[in-house]
């Protein structure tokens, strides 16, 4: 049974620029798995702004006020390369409220937008 949908859009030159005027913002958004993956692609930033789209999918999806640093929920990759949440301490704790089991990720993204979904059954 679903228990929530999140969707989110990122626009990859309002990301960039904010992170350029901020240089703290990346390590408050993401982790450092994260960053050193999306430095090793071609266009580091439209990688960057898709799994910030997908953090805030799963918040959306989760149902839950900002309380959770978006660098505490980490988007990797299983082993056929699809996008999925690091499940940690405080991850666990929100789906075990939701009574919720499973969470998918998928996102997507063009030149300038990236987009992530979540569902969490």
């Amino acid at each position: 049974m679903i228990k929530g949908i999140g969707i989110d859009i990122c626009d990859t030159q309002r990301l960039k620029a904010k992170i350029k005027r901020n240089k703290r913002l990346l390590k408050r958004i993401f982790s450092q798995k994260e960053i050193n993956y999306c430095r090793s692609k071609k266009n580091y930033i439209l990688h960057l702004a898709g799994r910030f789209a997908a953090k805030e999918a799963f918040i959306k999806a989760i149902s839950i006020d900002k309380s959770l640093n978006l660098n505490e929920i980490e988007i990797s990759r299983d082993s056929n390369g699809m996008p999925m949440i690091q499940i940690n301490n405080n991850i666990r704790l929100l789906l075990k409220k939701k009574k919720a089991k499973t969470v998918t990720i998928s996102i997507t993204h063009i030149d300038s937008v990236s987009a992530a979904t979540c569902v969490i059954e």
